[in-house]
């Protein structure tokens, strides 16, 4: 087993801290969490190559250097321009204004990307939960390493994207078209949510999740997905990046071999909490719907798509990253001996997370060790 850096157990511990409190005390005060976005935007944004597709972002920076403004622009109005553009407009438009402009290292990208990411992300979860450091503390292993420090590129868009649920809840269409369009210009799982501002209204009962999620399932061995093959590697395709973590994820051997690993136990969980909670939450949680139908989707794209690595995790993983909010949420309406319960189970999955995570040999890969992790600020 390899122990994460200090500044990583550090971060676990003022959030654990603040999460029993808000869960068995008084509502913490916004400026913690502002605080703790702080101190995750320097160990992610300042990180000296830590993460497993830093250097793959390395050459995209000195990529996106090559193309000139008006190809990037007219790639931003879907015309081609003089120079092909192969990835994301406005991702391209960033990395070249930092290398072209003002000639920043490129840590200045990691920054700039994690404090933009941050920022959104505390305002998504601030807006959706009343339990937003145990919501983090329960997603932080693998989510913090896989996303902010990782993916960054997709971590960015989605959750520009996330931040764009509260246009759906205003009923503020043309804003959050703007937030499709933004964050599609940065990772082109984005548009995959465009339909999200009319799902999230539809009226879903048991019945209809209980056929949705059974007829997956049984979908997944036939590989449908194979029909749509051009348009989903657009959308999931990254060649230019490697893998990542999914080799925590265990996807590749035991998705080929039809055997259940980490992420089906954590679909039939999340499963669990939709059907045992449903009737309560919808009573007493607000735009608890939302959620509800967001989930769904996420879980059936899991297993549409589980004999394919990339898809089930990016496509179907954008769509959970809406979901597990549903499982601190629960802890509302539940009685006080029923929150007890789930807070256990967090801070177990959460252990249990930890550990996991510290043995597999992506903790050393993604130089977060203590003997291998760096930070141009930081000791």
């Amino acid at each position: 087993m390899n122990l994460l850096h200090p500044y990583y157990i550090i971060a676990l511990v003022f959030i654990l801290i603040f999460s029993f409190q808000e869960v068995f005390g008084k509502k913490v005060d916004k400026k913690w969490l502002w605080f703790l976005g702080g101190y995750l935007i320097i160990i992610a944004g300042l990180r000296d190559h830590v993460g497993p597709d830093y250097g793959s972002y390395v050459g995209i920076y000195n990529y996106s250097d090559t193309k000139d403004y008006v190809s990037i622009f007219l790639k931003a109005l879907y015309l081609d321009g003089p120079q092909p553009v192969e990835l994301e407009w406005l991702f391209v438009l960033i990395n070249k204004i930092l290398l072209n402009v003002f000639n920043a290292p490129f840590y200045m990208l990691t920054l700039v990307i994690a404090t933009i990411t941050i920022i959104l992300k505390i305002e998504y979860i601030d807006d959706n939960t009343y339990y937003p450091f145990t919501f983090i503390l329960f997603m932080f292993i693998p989510g913090f390493f896989i996303g902010e420090s990782g993916q960054i590129r997709q971590c960015l868009g989605s959750f520009i994207v996330y931040y764009g649920i509260r246009f759906i809840k205003e009923e503020k269409l043309l804003l959050y078209l703007l937030c499709i369009y933004i964050g599609a210009g940065i990772h082109n799982v984005c548009y995959l949510f465009l339909p999200m501002y009319w799902v999230a209204r539809i009226p879903l009962n048991k019945g209809w999740m209980l056929i949705l999620i059974i007829a997956s399932v049984f979908a997944s061995p036939f590989e449908i997905y194979k029909s749509l093959g051009g348009f989903l590697e657009g959308v999931a395709g990254d060649t230019m990046l490697v893998e990542g973590f999914n080799g925590y994820l265990d996807e590749t051997i035991q998705r080929l071999n039809g055997e259940i690993g980490i992420p089906e136990v954590m679909m039939a969980i999340l499963t669990f909490f939709l059907f045992y909670f449903d009737t309560s939450m919808k009573e007493k949680f607000p735009y608890y719907e939302y959620h509800r139908n967001y989930a769904v989707i996420g879980i059936c794209f899991y297993f549409i798509f589980r004999n394919n690595p990339i898809f089930s995790s990016r496509l179907a993983g954008a769509f959970i990253g809406f979901s597990y909010l549903i499982i601190p949420n629960t802890m509302y309406v539940a009685s006080l001996g029923m929150k007890k319960l789930i807070y256990a189970f967090i801070i177990a999955l959460f252990v249990f997370n930890f550990i996991v995570f510290a043995s597999f040999r992506n903790i050393v890969n993604g130089n977060f060790t203590i003997e291998r992790y760096h930070n141009y600020l930081l000791p």
